[in-house]
């Protein structure tokens, strides 16, 4: 499965098969500045500095130039690599690590169900002390 590298930080991911650039740096728990998430609005364009992609959809012109493509402009919303590729975010943009609200299957739980290093909430009382 091919490797995206992310630059200049140099971070990789490894994208799944048929998955886009978008969608793979996404499953990794990394954000950047995007916009509809389906190539109509241009926001989520990358510099690809190396490697090839596809797209199994057609993409507007209007939304990615022929001169664009020629230039290594890519729609990460759309762009499937078929080898392992390094991209560049937009000036501007920056990635950021989001942490999942799910917990990986392997994660311990507590015998209560609850994970480690949460407190209970404790029972509120009706009982008033004199």
């Amino acid at each position: 499965m091919p490797e995206v590298t992310i630059l200049p930080d140099g971070l990789q991911v490894t994208a799944g098969e048929a998955e886009t650039v978008l969608g793979a740096l996404s499953r990794a728990g990394l954000r950047y500045r995007v916009g509809c998430k389906r190539g109509g609005c241009g926001i989520c364009k990358v510099q690809l500095v190396l490697g090839e992609v596809r797209y199994e959809r057609p993409v507007a012109d209007s939304v990615l130039s022929d001169d664009q493509r020629v230039a290594g402009i890519c729609l990460s919303c759309r762009a499937v690599p078929i080898t392992n590729i390094a991209i560049e975010l937009q000036e501007g943009d920056r990635l950021r690590k989001v942490l999942g609200f799910a917990y990986p299957s392997a994660a311990p739980l507590h015998p209560a169900g609850v994970p480690p290093g949460f407190k209970q909430r404790q029972k509120a009382t009706t009982e008033r002390k004199e």
